[in-house]
């Protein structure tokens, strides 16, 4: 098995959230809170090279030609 649930405190409201983490076939971590609604979810995306040089840019890094390979 791969993920598992756990409970945590709503940061919102402070009651106890229902909470699930998941590493496969993706990194997921969800959680919701069945007092005030607070809710919140978690995806695997890819910034674009533009939107990747303007964080380098704000921090003095370098930019970049293009974006390094990922492996899958």
């Amino acid at each position: 098995m791969s993920g598992c649930s756990y409970g945590s405190q709503c940061p919102k409201c402070g009651a106890e959230m229902c909470c699930y983490s998941n590493y496969k076939p993706y990194d997921v971590v969800s959680g919701q809170c069945l007092e005030c609604g607070f809710y919140y979810y978690t995806t695997e995306t890819r910034m674009t090279l533009e939107e990747v040089n303007e964080l380098r840019k704000e921090a003095d890094f370098p930019l970049l030609e293009q974006l390094r390979q990922q492996t899958d």
